[in-house]
């Protein structure tokens, strides 16, 4: 992901539940390029971006280390582009990378209990319910989900 590219993430968050949601309870809203950078904490995590062929971002997503695991972070799909299965591309092209980049066994990821749509795929993609070993002051609207990373090198050896 090119910071250039970064306007039009910014355009999928229009207000300040839906930036929570996907960026964290101390992502700021209203943001400017300057803020949702910093809070994007680019470039220091790894971020990537799904594009068509034209170079136009579909899909984001950031991985990094986190209690021994590759976290996925801030996935999301462009409104317009949802249910056409980016979703899952995402999450498997991140996994794969992140986990191969950090040499980790498994990928962990947080997820709203609201987010139905989020946790099915998940699910689906071999995710499970894990017991969060610490305490965040939003935790208690999330769920803490691991899956063994090698699931993901077998879901590509497939496609």
């Amino acid at each position: 992901m090119e910071e250039w590219q970064f306007p039009t993430l910014m355009s999928w968050l229009p207000d300040r539940e839906l930036c929570q949601q996907w960026g964290g309870p101390d992502f700021r809203f209203p943001f400017e390029r300057r803020s949702f950078l910093e809070d994007c904490r680019w470039p220091e995590l790894s971020s990537y971006a799904l594009q068509d062929s034209s170079g136009d971002v579909l899909a984001f997503g950031q991985y990094y280390q986190h209690l021994g695991r590759c976290h996925l972070s801030r996935l999301i799909v462009s409104p317009n582009h949802r249910g056409a299965g980016l979703g899952r591309a995402l999450v498997v092209q991140l996994a794969q990378t992140g986990a191969r980049a950090l040499d980790a066994i498994e990928c962990s990821l947080f997820v709203l209990r609201t987010n139905l749509a989020a946790r099915t795929l998940y699910q689906k993609l071999g995710f499970e319910g894990a017991a969060y070993p610490g305490q965040r002051k939003w935790l208690d609207q999330c769920d803490f989900m691991v899956a063994p990373s090698k699931g993901f090198q077998q879901k590509q050896n497939i496609e």
